[in-house]
């Protein structure tokens, strides 16, 4: 049996100290006291807390938000010395305002990259792109997608900017549909094929394609934005039950096309547990009274084809929030890095997962 240890993480935040001219990160130079020395610390702290998820052993696959570009990420994996992770390039940049970014390394021993796409969200205003990559698995020759995403922040009002978040989750459940079904010509084909149950396996094998979701949504998982939007719940039955299962072709194509590709949220049992959260919202001037500060804002979500235990599937009881020493409190709450102490590394904690294969 074959594993890959992934992490997800929320940055917060890791700027150079040089004024990017397009991008508004004036509160990430030298004048404004981010200073070399300062970068240097937030570094070293993110590399050394990187190291520690999965009990000191080597993530394979990272997907990581708030950096500002890949070579970031080339440093800050340099600096952790895991040798084997190989950044995946993408040479579109971002297109957010403030220049932040998600992006992906890999173990080459484990994975090779197809294909990688940086899709542009159209909002009102430039957000975060959303980062799609499409893995092959070397030891199996299995397609793994993976789809990292840092959904429009609450900065505004929760309901008020929900909107764009569900304007994100849209966008995603699309990219997932195209991923799990069959282009509609060549659904016909094969519903027209001299042996439907044989032209059938292709649709089927189709539907099991193994996609992750992974992200800081900004939201949580029984928001509407993730449950009514993404389609992603708690319910395992609701996507790999009989009742989501392809037993036949469709007498219209259109029905086939308008099938929900339903996915399982398996960061929703957090909910269930007091003080738990990757997030700690302490409040704000004008929110009023904070009824729940624990929040799960960093989700992982798959497919299918990740859950059905045939080849790659998602180990869904590794599924953890890192609460060690290096990036939570004694209370569970994120160690914000802090610029004057150099201290703490992240406002978000890590979310590991394995994968077995």
């Amino acid at each position: 049996m074959g594993t890959i240890r992934f992490t997800w993480w929320n940055l917060q935040n890791f700027f150079d100290t040089d004024d990017d001219p397009i991008s508004a990160d004036l509160e990430f130079t030298v004048a404004n006291g981010w200073t070399p020395e300062v970068f240097v610390a937030k570094k070293a702290n993110l590399a050394q807390a990187l190291r520690s998820t999965h009990d000191g052993e080597e993530i394979e696959l990272l997907a990581v938000a708030e950096i500002e570009k890949d070579r970031l990420l080339e440093e800050l994996i340099e600096a952790t010395g895991y040798r084997h992770l190989k950044v995946v390039k993408d040479i579109s940049g971002t297109s957010d305002l403030r220049g932040i970014d998600v992006t992906m390394a890999f173990d080459e021993r484990k994975l090779e990259v197809k294909d990688a796409t940086s899709h542009l969200v159209h909002l009102r205003y430039r957000t975060r792109d959303i980062f799609e990559v499409c893995f092959t698995v070397k030891d199996t020759g299995e397609e793994l997608v993976v789809i990292a995403s840092h959904w429009p922040s609450r900065r505004f009002g929760k309901f008020e900017s929900e909107p764009s978040r569900m304007a994100v989750a849209e966008n995603i459940a699309y990219l997932v549909d195209e991923h799990v079904k069959v282009a509609p010509a060549r659904y016909e084909e094969l519903r027209k094929a001299s042996q439907p149950e044989v032209a059938l396996q292709e649709v089927r094998g189709k539907w099991e394609t193994k996609v992750l979701v992974v992200g800081d949504f900004n939201d949580e998982p029984h928001d509407r934005s993730v449950v009514d939007h993404l389609l992603a719940s708690h319910e395992l039955d609701h996507v790999v039950g009989e009742t989501n299962d392809i037993d036949g072709f469709k007498q219209e194509t259109a029905d086939y096309r308008g099938r929900a590709a339903f996915l399982f949220n398996a960061t929703w049992k957090f909910l269930t547990h007091e003080k738990t959260g990757t997030f700690f919202f302490a409040g704000s001037m004008n929110t009023g009274n904070v009824t729940n500060r624990y929040q799960v804002l960093d989700q992982i979500v798959a497919s299918r084809g990740l859950l059905a235990g045939n080849g790659l599937t998602l180990d869904l009881p590794s599924v953890a929030i890192c609460y060690n020493e290096l990036v939570a409190t004694r209370e569970g709450r994120p160690r914000g890095f802090d610029k004057k102490k150099r201290t703490g590394t992240s406002d978000h904690l890590p979310v590991m997962a394995l994968l077995k294969y």
